[in-house]
């Protein structure tokens, strides 16, 4: 059997570049759950300019990860991207979102019928909940019935729904829409028990929470156009 004389320092080299790939996978990783956390967060707006630049500087990541961690999100569909423009975050179209319930509402009703599996435990009742709280309890819900029909399609799809509706649902929850959004995700978090056992109980309470959802649209942006508005106002005011 031959050996390569140089086999030793081939090994070396190549452990070395796994090791190299590996870290620089690391920062990719990291920097896209750095920007993907501050998306979540309310400090951009819908339709707001995602500059590497000042991404980097604060979150003191590199550039290169940055820009890694945006072309990302833009081919799953979280953010656009415009050709010599650069990125920006969704803007939040009331059509589309409506499209995106009903993408949504038929995946997770399917889900159900594929659910296997039992609901991570929700033990704070939905009356003692801020108002973040309750964006990300309807999120987490929506993600356990995805994750419940063990199909990677239906949780990417779920996963973005939860994504592109988050600011939505943040509005909502922070206004006087918020009493039926509560009421209706108590029932939907009474009913999580019963997924993957009485498919019918869960599926009324998701089919009722996001009818309150979808018919909070209109009014949710209406409230976010108002108070956008106001605050460019006062800006231009002061300039």
């Amino acid at each position: 059997m031959w050996f390569c004389k140089n086999a030793a320092q081939c090994r070396r080299t190549e452990m070395r570049s796994l090791a190299i790939e590996a870290k620089k996978n690391a920062k990719a990783d990291a920097a896209y759950d750095a920007v993907l956390q501050l998306l979540y967060s309310k400090s951009h707006m819908p339709g707001q300019h995602l500059s590497d630049k000042e991404l980097a500087s604060d979150l003191n990541i590199g550039r290169t990860p940055i820009r890694e961690a945006l072309i990302r999100l833009a081919a799953e569909g979280k953010i656009v991207s415009f050709p010599q423009r650069g990125y920006f975050t969704r803007p939040l179209v009331e059509w589309v979102l409506l499209d995106s319930y009903v993408v949504a509402r038929e995946t997770l009703t399917f889900a159900l019928t594929r659910t296997r599996t039992h609901p991570l435990d929700r033990t704070a009742p939905s009356g003692e909940l801020s108002p973040t709280e309750l964006a990300l309890r309807a999120e987490e819900i929506f993600t356990d019935i995805a994750l419940g029909a063990c199909n990677c399609e239906i949780c990417h799809i779920i996963d973005k729904f939860c994504f592109c509706s988050h600011a939505l649902r943040m509005e909502i929850t922070a206004s006087e829409l918020s009493p039926a959004f509560r009421t209706s995700l108590a029932r939907l978090t009474d009913a999580m028990p019963q997924l993957g056992k009485t498919t019918s109980a869960v599926a009324s309470a998701l089919t009722n929470h996001l009818d309150v959802e979808q018919r909070a649209v209109s009014r949710a942006l209406q409230n976010m156009s108002r108070r956008q508005l106001a605050n460019f106002t006062f800006t231009k005011k002061y300039w």
